[in-house]
């Protein structure tokens, strides 16, 4: 007998029969398979509660390991993509459901549909139920559910900086007719009130515009600021020195 089939009966006998007994075994899946995956959500248990919700079905397909849009109507889609905040890779993050805090979760992140995906202890892919989810980090990045904020959306954002007094954060979004391309809508959060970055009232106008608009009460010093150390909103350094601003306005404030 191979050594790892010792150790899925170690752990079938290690099991009470009527756990084991929930389990039915497809036939492609090996009785000690079940074993393994019976034991593993034993030994899990404390983590079980953040398993809830619907199964993740793709509405995409997967051919050659390859993705591609799954309807023809989704016009933009590319092959290698996908719908997922930076990769569709399930990391093993933190995340705080239903006010409790969880270690070591694999999830990802559907930035299309704003959905928070996690690998339960028997491999499935579960939806979390939404506005359950109050945070959680995703390769370096903080999520926040922001709510009751007045001009914002309920819903999940990438929090770029937070204080007291001000707030930087951003939307990661794909839409289905851009399906593969990743928006960011960054907003500006004074006094719970929300302001787009990229957007005064109805008319577009630039970044640095936008900034000095908003941040009205310390304008002068933030145009300086802004000059003195030759800040560009390129596409590339926009987030950045979104960042390096809101951080030198805040130090005004807090002198």
């Amino acid at each position: 007998m191979s050594r790892r089939s010792s150790i899925y009966l170690v752990l079938l006998f290690a099991l009470p029969s009527s756990l084991i007994a929930q389990f039915e075994a497809p036939k492609y899946v090996s009785f000690y398979d079940i074993a393994f995956d019976s034991a593993l959500s034993k030994l899990n248990q404390r983590q079980l509660a953040v398993y809830t919700g619907r199964e993740y079905y793709t509405y995409f397909f997967k051919e050659g390991g390859k993705y591609g849009a799954g309807s023809a109507s989704l016009a933009g889609s590319r092959p290698g993509e996908h719908p997922f905040f930076m990769s569709d890779e399930f990391r093993s993050e933190t995340i705080e459901f239903e006010g409790v805090q969880y270690q070591s979760i694999y999830l990802a992140f559907d930035i299309c549909r704003s959905e928070v995906v996690v690998l339960n202890p028997k491999r499935k892919a579960m939806i979390l139920p939404e506005g359950k989810v109050q945070k959680f980090n995703y390769a370096g990045h903080a999520f926040k559910n922001l709510t009751g904020v007045n001009n914002l959306k309920d819903d999940l954002y990438d929090i770029l900086y937070w204080s007291d007094s001000t707030i930087l954060c951003v939307k990661r979004r794909k839409t289905q007719s851009e399906l593969w391309h990743t928006i960011s809508d960054y907003y500006i959060i004074l006094n719970n009130n929300a302001y787009p970055v990229s957007l005064v009232s109805t008319k577009s106008v630039g970044v640095k515009p936008a900034v000095l608009r908003i941040l009205a009460d310390r304008e002068d010093q933030v145009r300086d600021y802004i000059r003195q150390n030759k800040i560009k909103f390129s596409k590339k350094k926009k987030e950045q020195n979104l960042i390096k601003v809101i951080e030198y306005y805040v130090s005004l404030k807090t002198k």
